[in-house]
């Protein structure tokens, strides 16, 4: 989540939120209001359905924190009882959060404190959290480097937590390819994606293609997938096609691919 036709090798990484639902998917009621509590200040708030749901922003003047709160519920007027959509959430900095809105009687839970880590991008380019420094994996490596030289002043002490992206080398990706596909699965979910999002869904089934990366004449594709079904869901039955779309027209084509990483 390889088309030799192409001469392109398509990887997938799938999210983890397979067989259940996550926490992603926010409850709104028409009684209730449901509180997502930001880290910073909020910039933009998009719903993909604002005939239904709506979002109270920040008032232009309120308390210390009210620019960090949104307030989410249902049209109290309007007649359906189930209905789902989308939203996406801006802050000041440039974290993007992504979240799903579904119409209930009664919200399980009622509060929302959202952390940066939640944060599926940054507009800027930025860091979207930072990762403490491993001070026990520093000491270990000066350790051994004394152990080796004998002389701790001598010693070049090593880089601590080499990071894992300098392993994915070419001659790994000789040795060992699906050990290369895995670490540049997992490091391009943090690099500038290379294609505006998609959302589709059918009934209680929810599919996010968050972006596409290229390297090495390959491409890899970086889906979330939440399933709300009752049933657990196989991604080994997920087919990928990669097709034309070209409107009014009835020469579009559809090549079925398979992929080498998942």
């Amino acid at each position: 989540m390889t088309g030799k036709l192409l001469f392109i090798s398509v990887l997938l990484l799938t999210g983890t939120c397979l067989g259940q639902a996550c926490s992603d998917t926010l409850e709104v009621s028409k009684k209730y209001k449901t509180i997502l509590i930001f880290p910073e200040n909020i910039s933009e708030s998009i719903i993909g359905n604002d005939f239904g749901f709506i979002a109270d922003l920040p008032k232009a003047q309120g308390g210390k924190f009210n620019g960090r709160i949104l307030k989410l519920y249902y049209d109290e007027l309007a007649t359906e009882t189930e209905n789902f959509t989308n939203h996406t959430v801006i802050t000041e900095s440039g974290n993007v959060y992504d979240f799903i809105l579904k119409l209930t009687e009664r919200p399980k839970k009622l509060t929302w404190y959202i952390r940066p880590q939640k944060a599926i991008t940054n507009i800027d380019g930025n860091p979207r959290s930072e990762k403490p420094v491993d001070t026990t994996a520093v000491m270990d490596i000066l350790k051994d480097d004394n152990n080796i030289t004998g002389d701790a002043s001598k010693s070049s002490p090593k880089i601590a937590g080499e990071n894992s992206m300098e392993r994915a080398t070419k001659e790994l990706y000789r040795t060992d390819p699906l050990e290369y596909y895995r670490l540049r699965c997992y490091y391009m979910q943090f690099d500038k994606a290379k294609i505006g999002r998609y959302f589709a869904r059918t009934d209680n089934l929810f599919l996010w293609l968050k972006g596409v990366y290229f390297n090495e004449d390959e491409l890899y594709f970086q889906y979330r997938i939440e399933n709300g079904e009752g049933l657990d869901l196989d991604i080994n039955f997920i087919r990928h096609r990669i097709a034309t779309n070209y409107k009014n027209s009835s020469s579009n084509q559809k090549l079925e691919l398979e992929p080498v990483f998942v």
